[in-house]
């Protein structure tokens, strides 16, 4: 008998956590950790024993100095080496943080680690991953928390289409197989917080109790003490009197890391990689196991009077008795202000039978709404009359005849104004806010678009190829326009309403999932299909067909670019929103050279300041500056756009110099302390659009730095050769990049 296994294991190293576990999901989809992850992996950079090495090579010295200056390690020792130590204060580095909307006027700061906190924790994991495993398998309550490490591995039989990850799961979970890298750890058991919603183990809950408590931790990871891991692992007063001691036992070490990862604060650890949830995640897993204990010295069995769900600092609490109720919160309450934290007073919900909550009503609505108010519907061949069997064929009893061709074989209804009015009672009816569900309806809306629009490009290549052949009459060739603009005009209607969605609360995880539509969209609209000539005809081997023609695509072109340059007039980058809308500019670049936007748009978006001279007077050409400094995500973004192009040559100048203020800013001895520094340095040396004059601009970046003239040229062929460090210049595949974005998130 034939197996029915094809496997093949994917080879990533330890260094495999820089891909999944250091960089929180809400960063520029031309931002990743790929090439630097493969730059450790060719010079087998490593972090051991307080010391980075590597191998030796041809370029040994300038290794050297970049490894100095990317790791921040001061005193470089002369000669051809292939290590250097750190010392403790060498260990601590500043994050690169940054701030993102979290709810209307607040913010959430996210951070990226500095490279040398990366790569420490590269070896940590290397070291530690099975206690972490095991740590993080104590609390019966978690349903987010690591089980095992990671599989990674593919197959091409029934068995992986069987058992392979929905390609919308957000991490992976346990038994199930993937084909890309995901998470460092395998995740037990829910990869989004949804899919408990919808789990037989919160209907079984449901039914076998009358109320529902819900609530959550106050600033979570604000809050945390990062001693609190060797008081939740070990015993809090024995580790008060022997802080020293601590140091080298697994709990130490991770408190060693997450102040070294934040210039040595032990208050709060930052926010956004993986890692801080790992840590969060093996403190509340030993409060639940206290809080199991405690009910139970108090007569209340889990699983008999009450069931708690915690996912990461979302708590869901089953229970019959009121009693039972505050104990749980009584005791969670004082057992959190033990660790320094807190519950969010304002978030916490009490719900009775029937346990449905508003998010829930409303994802149940929207689903109603789209099924109704959004038709599309391609008559199937067997549901179309036959064309009269022509006189000569039939005797025949092979022939088949061709089916009619009807402008009814389709049906492509939208009408973005009555969605709006009804999504907007949707909200209403259902008491939740727009933000609650908006990620939920974009991807929802992608979905339906995904299945739409692959029927459509089916019913439409089966049509043209029987034009190509010459099967068509003329009025069924007018058909196919008149198909063709209806669906255009759906897809029109489509991107009104999701706009709007946008419209009311643009934040990062939106924005990923509205140019995910819209990548689609554009794909879809650009296509092409080639069919082939039997014989060759005027020197030709096959027809080039367009999907649409011209017309159609620049209507739905034009409505992309109208659309987002009224989000990016209304959101303009300012001192704390300089992320939620970059996506969009590179969204702007698929469209072509026809749509790009042009200065004065520009210079209102980025806010710039115009200068003037002594007498107030305007300069020839006009000069500006940025009204606020803007982060290394801006700056890298603005020149992905910009380019060459010579209408931005202009804009270029403004970021530059932007750029000389931001370096200027901070001594030069502390210039590589700082994550976002380091990080713009290596981008900026391998950027292909700073090539000036004898590379003037990057080599006086190099001179901050502290890299001797002598190795400057050096410095920059090097950097150059690797081509990519952070920031994918060129040769960018938008499509590609959200397929691998979508594969992260965490949540």
């Amino acid at each position: 008998m034939k197996k029915n296994k094809t496997k093949k294991p994917i080879s990533y190293g330890i260094e495999r956590a820089l891909l999944s576990d250091v960089l929180p999901y809400e960063t520029p989809i031309i931002f990743s950790n790929r090439h630097f992850y493969q730059i450790l992996v060719n010079h087998k950079i490593k972090f051991q024993n307080d010391s980075i090495s590597w191998i030796n090579c041809k370029d040994n010295l300038i290794i050297k100095r970049l490894i100095a200056i990317l790791f921040d390690i001061k005193n470089i020792p002369e000669g051809d080496i292939n290590s250097l130590s750190l010392n403790d204060k060498e260990l601590r580095k500043k994050a690169f943080s940054y701030k993102i909307t979290h709810k209307e006027k607040d913010y959430r700061d996210l951070a990226i680690p500095h490279p040398k906190s990366q790569i420490e924790l590269v070896s940590f994991y290397e070291e530690f991953k099975e206690l972490i495993v095991y740590y993080a398998n104590q609390s019966p309550f978690s349903i987010r928390r690591p089980d095992r490490i990671a599989k990674f591995v593919y197959t091409n039989d029934n068995t992986y289409k069987a058992k392979k990850g929905n390609e919308d799961d957000l991490i992976e979970e346990s038994d199930k197989e993937y084909k890309s890298l995901k998470t460092f750890f395998a995740y037990e058991k829910y990869s989004n917080i949804y899919r408990f919603y919808e789990d037989y183990i919160y209907h079984r809950a449901e039914k076998k109790y009358a109320r529902m408590l819900k609530f959550d931790i106050s600033k979570c990871f604000d809050s945390i003490y990062t001693h609190s891991i060797s008081w939740a692992l070990t015993d809090k007063d024995y580790v008060k009197n022997n802080l020293n001691k601590d140091s080298n036992t697994f709990p130490g070490r991770f408190d060693k890391f997450m102040q070294n990862t934040n210039y040595g604060e032990t208050n709060g650890i930052i926010i956004g990689p993986e890692f801080s949830r790992i840590f969060a995640e093996l403190i509340l897993q030993q409060i639940d196991k206290e809080i199991k204990q405690t009910l139970r010295n108090k007569g209340l069995i889990h699983k008999v009077d009450y069931e708690i769900y915690r996912y990461v600092d979302d708590f869901f609490v089953f229970y019959n008795e009121e009693r039972t109720r505050e104990e749980i919160l009584d005791n969670y309450k004082i057992l959190l202000r033990e660790y320094k934290m807190s519950l969010n007073d304002s978030k916490t919900k009490l719900y009775e039978k029937p346990l449905i909550t508003e998010i829930t009503i409303a994802k149940n609505k929207i689903v109603n709404l789209f099924k109704d108010d959004i038709k599309f519907k391609i008559r199937k061949e067997e549901e179309k009359e036959d064309k009269e069997i022509p006189i000569g064929k039939r005797d025949d009893k092979d022939y088949v005849p061709e089916k009619k061709i009807k402008v009814s074989d389709v049906d492509f209804r939208c009408n973005s104004n009555k969605l709006i009015t009804e999504f907007k009672t949707v909200i209403v009816v259902s008491n939740v806010a727009y933000k609650d569900i908006m990620n939920y309806t974009l991807a929802l809306l992608k979905s339906n678009l995904v299945s739409n629009i692959e029927k459509y490009e089916k019913h439409k290549r089966k049509l043209e190829r029987r034009k190509f052949q010459g099967l068509l009459t003329k009025e069924e060739k007018k058909k196919i326009v008149t198909q063709e603009s209806n669906f255009r005009k759906y897809i029109v209607e489509i991107l009104d309403f999701i706009f709007f969605l946008y419209g009311v609360s643009p934040k990062v995880n939106s924005t990923i999932k509205l140019v995910n539509i819209l990548s689609l969209v554009i794909k879809t609209f650009k296509k092409k299909y080639r069919f082939h000539y039997e014989e060759p005809k005027d020197g030709k081997k096959y027809l080039l067909v367009h999907q649409f023609d011209k017309l159609n695509q620049e209507t739905v072109f034009k409505k992309i670019l109208d659309e987002i340059i009224l989000v990016l007039d209304k959101n303009r980058v300012a001192e704390h929103l300089q992320i939620e809308t970059l996506y969009l500019l590179i969204v702007l670049k698929e469209l072509g050279k026809d749509y790009r936007l042009t200065c004065p748009q520009l210079i209102k978006y980025l806010n710039l300041k115009e200068l003037r001279d002594a007498e107030e007077k305007s300069y020839e050409p006009k000069r500006y500056e940025f009204e606020n400094e803007i982060n290394y995500f801006v700056i890298t973004v603005l020149l992905f756009y910009f380019k060459n192009i010579s209408q931005y040559a202009g804009l270029k100048v403004v970021v530059k110099n932007a750029i000389k203020k931001k370096i200027k800013a901070i001594p030069k001895k502390d210039l590589t302390k700082y994550a976002e520094l380091v990080l713009l340095l290596f981008d900026l040396i391998a950027c292909p659009y700073l090539d000036d004059d004898d590379k003037k601009f990057k080599k006086l970046l190099l001179t901050w730095f502290n890299v001797p003239k002598l190795e400057q040229n050096d410095f920059i062929k090097f950097a150059e050769k690797q081509k990519y460090w952070y920031i994918k210049w060129d040769n960018f595949n938008l499509v590609e990049e959200l397929n691998s974005k979508s594969s992260l998130e965490p949540y």
